[in-house]
């Protein structure tokens, strides 16, 4: 009899849109403190498909880094992810002279 990891095969087949539970809550959390906006311009900066709106981009974004960390706290991540996205958002050089 053959032993099937379920687990390990609903992960390689898991779609573009399935969000865990600790993706969907650090999205949240990057989204309101980041203040962004329900547009579709985020995609591109994230690498994901553009087809995403700003807020599934960003849960996106966030479930791609999960699913390549072997382990992780929340809080942890959620501030490692925030200061990776600062840095790949294009910054604005207004106010400086």
């Amino acid at each position: 009899m053959k032993i099937i990891n379920y687990e390990q095969l609903f992960g390689e087949f898991k779609q573009d849109g399935a969000i865990s539970e600790d993706a969907n809550l650090i999205a949240n959390s990057l989204i309101r403190e980041l203040y962004i906006s329900s547009n579709h311009n985020l995609a591109r900066f994230l690498g994901v498909k553009r087809c995403f709106g700003n807020d599934m981009a960003m849960r996106v974004w966030v479930q791609k880094r999960l699913d390549a960390q072997d382990g992780y706290f929340v809080e942890d991540i959620s501030i490692k992810l925030q200061a990776e996205l600062y840095e790949l958002l294009p910054h604005s050089d207004y106010g400086s002279y």
